[in-house]
């Protein structure tokens, strides 16, 4: 039986297929920073040593080595669920192409 409710089709474009591009965008970008976290997280140690780029002037909250390493240890965690076959499910409804040209050969 064919879906044709057009709330439900509505919600499959308006939600499904957006967040599935969102995803398969950050499971490409998260190769990426995982590599990079790799080569520079000895850079951030895991204390209250302050981020010094200046952007408190923009009203930018100040991070520190405990933030970044807070976030890092997320990214790592929302990455592991993104297993072949998760990235399999997302990619279906995708209907725009990957453009990320940071992507790691």
């Amino acid at each position: 039986m064919a879906i044709t409710d057009p709330e439900a089709i509505a919600f499959v474009n308006e939600y499904i297929r957006p967040m599935c591009e969102t995803l398969r965008y950050m499971n490409a970008r998260g190769a990426d920073w995982a590599t990079k976290w790799g080569e520079i997280s000895s850079k951030f140690p895991n204390d209250t040593s302050a981020v010094e780029d200046g952007r408190e002037a923009e009203g930018i909250s100040r991070l520190t080595g405990a933030d970044i390493n807070a976030v890092s240890t997320v990214f790592g965690s929302l990455l592991t669920i993104m297993d072949t076959s998760a990235q399999t499910v997302i990619a279906k409804p995708c209907v725009r192409p990957l453009l990320y040209s940071n992507i790691p050969s």
